[in-house]
C-alpha cells in the first residue's frame, strides 16, 4: 500500500474502532490536550448505578473506551481490545467551586494512550448536589462530544434497562475532503510537504509513551490551570438575548467583543500582528445529521483579524464583528483539517515536542530519545513548529451553544453545565461556553506560572471578566472572586 493511500480499519489491528487522522494526531501527545465538561446535578447520585451507566456508554461509543495502537507505518489506530475499566473517582463535595480544583488536579495526570482508556470521570458528591466531570483526551473527541457523553451517561443512569446501540465514529476526512483536487497536496503545495517529509525522514524520531510522560510532568511542574467563571442565570440569559437581538448580533458575537474590549482596557492593546481571534465550529451542525450523536473529534476552526475601536460604542463594535463572523460562516473552510500527506511522526514532533525544548529543557534530559531530539536544533520540526506558533491567535472562543438536553433524568435534575477547554501558554485567553436549561456559563481558562506572577495574572483575568459583565449590562454581578 502506498504511504498516501487511505487506510481502513481491520488491517492487522485487533479491536479496531477508528483510524486517527493526522488532524486528530495533533493532540495525541499534547501535554495540554485535555477537555473537561462538568454537569451540576441536583439529587442523590448513586455511585454503583453511575458505574454501570458509564460501562453502558462505552458500549455505545467505542472511542470512550479505546487505546492507541501504532502500525508499521507509525499510523495510529483506536482499538477497544483489552482496555482497562473507565476510572470514576468519587470525592466529597465541600464547596460549590470544588469541581474546578478537581479539574486542575486531573490536568496533572497524563493519559496513557497506548494503555487507555482516554476518558475518565470524577464525581464531586454530596447527597443534595453533585458535579459529574468528564475528562477526555482531545485526539478522540471535542467539547460537543464530551457534553453528549455526559448526557448519555445520565440517560443510561435513569433508564438502566434501555438497550443501547453502538454508534461508530465517522472518519473526519470523509466529510471535509469532498473534492480530491482541493486536498492539502494541491492547496498547500505538495512539493513543500514532500520536502518537509524528506528532510524529516533523514533524521526522524519516534516518540514513546515514556517520552510523553516526562515532558508532561515537567510542563505541569511549571504551570497550573487557571479559570475565571462568567455565569448567567436563566433570567439574565434571557435579558442578554434580548439585548443582542435589539442590536442585531448573536450572544457569541457580543461575548467575544466584550472579552476583546475588556482585555484591551485591562492589559492594553495587542500588537497589530496578534489581533487575531480563533473561532472553532462544530462540523456536526454543518455536515449531516447522521453523525450528530457520534463520540469523536469533529470540529474545525477559522481565524479572523479584529480589534475593538476604543472610540466606538461597544454594540457598534459587536455588530462589526458579527458581520465578519457571519461572512466566514457562509463558506466554512475546512482545508486546514487536511493533513493527510504529512508524515505522522513529523506531526508528533511539530505539535507536541519541538515547542517545549526551550521552555522545559529539563524534561528533555530524561530519556535518550528526547535528549537527542533536543540537540538536533536544525531539524525541520523546529522550523515548522516556530511558524505554527507564530500564527496562533491571541484569543480562542469555543462555544458549544445552547444544548437541547433534558433536565430530568429519573430522580436527578441537570442544573447547568461548564465547558473547560484546554489552556495554552501561547494563546493568552481561551473561552469555553455552554448553555443548558436557560443557564449560560463561560469559562475563561489560561495557564498561570507557579510563582507570584501567576497570581497577578489571575487578578487580571477577574478584572477582565468583571468588565465584560459591565459591558453586557450586568455590573451588579462583578466581584473579586474567580468562581
Amino acid at each position: 500500500m502506498s504511504r498516501n493511500e487511505p487506510k481502513t480499519c481491520g488491517i492487522d489491528i485487533s479491536g479496531c474502532a477508528h483510524r486517527l487522522s493526522n488532524t486528530e494526531r495533533i493532540f495525541l501527545w499534547g501535554v495540554r490536550s485535555k477537555i473537561a465538561v462538568v454537569a451540576r446535578i441536583v439529587g442523590d447520585v448513586a455511585e454503583k448505578d453511575l458505574v454501570q451507566s458509564i460501562k453502558k456508554v462505552r458500549q455505545m461509543h467505542p472511542l470512550a473506551g479505546c487505546k492507541i495502537i501504532f502500525d508499521d507505518h507509525n499510523d495510529a489506530w483506536c482499538s477497544t481490545e483489552n482496555v482497562p475499566e473507565t476510572i470514576l473517582r468519587v470525592v466529597p463535595r465541600k464547596s460549590e467551586n470544588q469541581w474546578f480544583n478537581e479539574i486542575r488536579r486531573e490536568h496533572l495526570i497524563p493519559f496513557e494512550p497506548e494503555k487507555g482508556p482516554l476518558v475518565r470521570f470524577v464525581l464531586v458528591y454530596s447527597p443534595q448536589v453533585s458535579e459529574l466531570i468528564a475528562f477526555a483526551q482531545h485526539c478522540i473527541c471535542d467539547g460537543t462530544a464530551v457534553a453528549n457523553l455526559i448526557r448519555d451517561v445520565l440517560v443510561c443512569y435513569a433508564e438502566p434497562a434501555k438497550e443501547v446501540k453502538t454508534i461508530q465514529p465517522p472518519t473526519l476526512t470523509d466529510y471535509v475532503l469532498k473534492d480530491e483536487d482541493s486536498s492539502t497536496s494541491k492547496s498547500m503545495g505538495g512539493a513543500m510537504i514532500n520536502n518537509f517529509n524528506n528532510q524529516w525522514r533523514e533524521r526522524s524520531y519516534h516518540f514513546s509513551g515514556a517520552d510523553f510522560c516526562e515532558i508532561h510532568n515537567a510542563f505541569w511542574k511549571k504551570v497550573s490551570y487557571g479559570m475565571t467563571l462568567l455565569q448567567l442565570e436563566p433570567k439574565e440569559t434571557c435579558d442578554l438575548i434580548a439585548r443582542c437581538r435589539m442590536n442585531g448580533v448573536t450572544i457569541i458575537s457580543a461575548l467575544t467583543t466584550a472579552f476583546l474590549a475588556a482585555r484591551q482596557e485591562v492589559l492594553g492593546p495587542l500588537p497589530e500582528e496578534k489581533r487575531t481571534i480563533g473561532i472553532p465550529f462544530d462540523l456536526r451542525r454543518h455536515l449531516g445529521e447522521n453523525i450528530v450523536e457520534a463520540f469523536c473529534f469533529f470540529a474545525g476552526d477559522f481565524n479572523l483579524q479584529f480589534s475593538c475601536s476604543p472610540d466606538k460604542p461597544f454594540w457598534e463594535n459587536a455588530r462589526k464583528l458579527h458581520s465578519i463572523i457571519q461572512e466566514r460562516v457562509k463558506t466554512l473552510d475546512t482545508s486546514a483539517l487536511d493533513m493527510r500527506y504529512f508524515d505522522p511522526t513529523l506531526v508528533d514532533a511539530v505539535f507536541s515536542y519541538a515547542q517545549y525544548v526551550q521552555k522545559i529543557p529539563e524534561g528533555f534530559d530524561r530519556t535518550e530519545n528526547l535528549s537527542n531530539f533536543a540537540k538536533d536544533s536544525k531539524n525541520i520540526a523546529f522550523a515548522i513548529s516556530k511558524k505554527v506558533i507564530s500564527k496562533h491567535p491571541s484569543m480562542i472562543v469555543t462555544n458549544l451553544g445552547r444544548l437541547d438536553f433534558p433536565q430530568i433524568y429519573g430522580d436527578l435534575r441537570l442544573d447547568r453545565m461548564f465547558f473547560a477547554p484546554p489552556a495554552s501558554e501561547t494563546i493568552p485567553m481561551i473561552l469555553g461556553g455552554v448553555g443548558v436549561g436557560g443557564c449560560l456559563t463561560f469559562c475563561l481558562v489560561y495557564l498561570e506560572k507557579r510563582e507570584k506572577s501567576g497570581q497577578l495574572l489571575a487578578l487580571d483575568m477577574i478584572r477582565i471578566r468583571n468588565r465584560v459583565l459591565e459591558l453586557l449590562g450586568f455590573p451588579e454581578k462583578a466581584n473579586d472572586r474567580a468562581m
